[in-house]
């Protein structure tokens, strides 16, 4: 109980004293919904799965083996991306460094502790793949 109290006070001051550099904008459901991969890229994550019979290992990977995962990639509104290789069934797909956040900290000077950003675990179940996304 001290702990978590000595914890959120440390917190409550550093975000206090460090207002200059960062901001926490809050974000709806239905804002960070919009801004979810798109179903068509994950469909295609799972069609570069089954017909390379592997995940793929990096955006540049996946958009360079056929042109319809470049078109599934357009537009996609995140700059970092990193798929991380579980096993053959198993995978996780991290996206962060939204553009309109990347933006807006460039206006602003100040770091967006509610950024979009988030991943994707990719999983085998009754011979059929899954996903389950999850925003941070």
């Amino acid at each position: 109980m001290i702990r978590s109290l000595a914890i959120g006070c440390c917190l409550f001051f550093i975000v206090n004293s460090s207002c200059n550099y960062i901001s926490y904008t809050p974000k709806s459901k239905k804002a960070a919904r919009r801004e979810m991969p798109s179903i068509l890229l994950l469909e295609k994550i799972v069609d570069f799965r089954i017909e390379q019979m592997g995940w793929p290992a990096s955006q540049g990977d996946f958009i360079s083996k056929d042109i319809k995962f470049y078109r599934a990639m357009e537009g996609f509104p995140y700059r970092q991306t990193t798929f991380k290789i579980i096993d053959s069934n198993n995978m996780i797909f991290y996206f962060t460094g939204h553009i309109k956040d990347l933006e807006k900290n460039k206006r602003t000077g100040k770091t967006e502790l509610n950024g979009f950003g988030g991943h994707v675990k990719f999983y085998k179940e009754n011979n059929k793949f899954i996903w389950k996304i999850k925003l941070d």
